[in-house]
């Protein structure tokens, strides 16, 4: 039997169409989640409880911001107005003070900041998703971790995110800003009295970075690891580099480090600064090794839901996405 030129044509234009589909397919989900919410990967009640009710720490700013202090020099930042609650994190020192991440909504956080420092403020963001970027536009001096794929952002001054960096419905634009500080992997950053390390990250993007403070045996991880639902299916998300990020922390952090991530909340009390141990973070390590060898049982069909633990699942791509 012979084979039509047209049918040929017609296969391989839908074995192309289907591949670029797949290829796509984390950049199609996020948005879709954008603009539908988070309802769809919030874990079922049976495998995690929603917050217990009860009165929330902090003290709510402007009606928006809710403001939890952790010590003499460390606040938490929350936006629970918002999707996808996020946590920004703020720690002072004598000479300046360090913004982890810039806020989600676009309102300017100097709102939360004016009653917690009169010092100047550098901001850092843990990634560049614009639920972690959108507040950039407010500050000067902006910190950035200095790995070539920040670089390669640089055009005349000014680093400019695409779509896919900053992960933002497309009725919103992508910002631009200038660096005044840009910060090797495992350097550190004075505040006078207090020093803190950046440390790569990457997983939930290549990029993503975490600060470690460890006077005070606290990581800030951004969205590298945080109670809920954790996204691992971004177009630059790795499995692999999940796998390496956590062997590297579990070796060198203490035991006893408490972990603080960007987003939502405990499930075993009331609203309060979304705080994990390093026992959560070596569970973490195990589920994604389970799913990268196959062992895990996930829901789901393109995107695949895997339960970590009772603070925890994990969201990631097909089988064959995100390693």
């Amino acid at each position: 039997m012979r084979v039509r030129p047209v049918a040929i044509v017609s296969a391989l234009v839908a074995a192309l169409a289907v591949a670029v589909a797949l290829a796509h397919a984390p950049t199609l989900w996020a948005w879709a989640n954008l603009a539908g919410g988070h309802e769809a990967f919030v874990p079922p009640p049976s495998r995690i409880r929603p917050t217990p009710p009860g009165p929330a720490d902090g003290t709510v700013v402007k009606g928006h911001w809710r403001v939890q202090r952790i010590d003499a020099g460390a606040y938490a930042i929350g936006e629970p107005q918002d999707d996808p609650d996020n946590y920004e994190y703020l720690l002072i020192g004598t000479r300046r003070a360090l913004l982890i991440d810039a806020g989600a909504a676009g309102r300017d956080i100097h709102e939360a900041l004016a009653g917690l420092t009169d010092l100047p403020v550098t901001v850092i963001p843990t990634h560049l998703h614009f639920d972690h970027t959108n507040g950039l536009r407010f500050f000067d001096h902006i910190a950035l971790v200095d790995l070539p794929q920040t670089r390669a952002r640089l055009r005349d001054g000014v680093v400019r995110l695409d779509r896919l960096a900053y992960m933002a419905p497309l009725s919103q634009p992508t910002p631009a800003f200038r660096v005044a500080e840009w910060i090797r992997p495992d350097g550190d950053i004075d505040l006078g009295g207090r020093t803190v390390r950046l440390l790569w990250t990457p997983g939930h993007t290549a990029t993503s970075v975490s600060i470690y403070d460890p006077a005070n045996k606290r990581l800030f991880t951004g969205d590298m690891i945080y109670t809920t639902t954790i996204f691992a299916f971004m177009p630059d998300s790795s499995l692999a580099a999940y796998v390496q990020t956590a062997d590297r922390l579990l070796a060198a952090l203490p035991a006893d480090t408490r972990i603080y991530g960007a987003h939502c909340c405990r499930n075993d009390r009331p609203a309060t600064a979304p705080w994990l141990e390093m026992s959560d973070l070596r569970d973490l390590r195990t589920a994604v090794q389970a799913v990268r060898d196959g062992h895990a049982r996930g829901e789901g069909f393109l995107l695949k839901r895997y339960p970590v633990n009772a603070r925890m699942t994990l969201a990631t791509l097909y089988p064959f996405g995100n390693h």
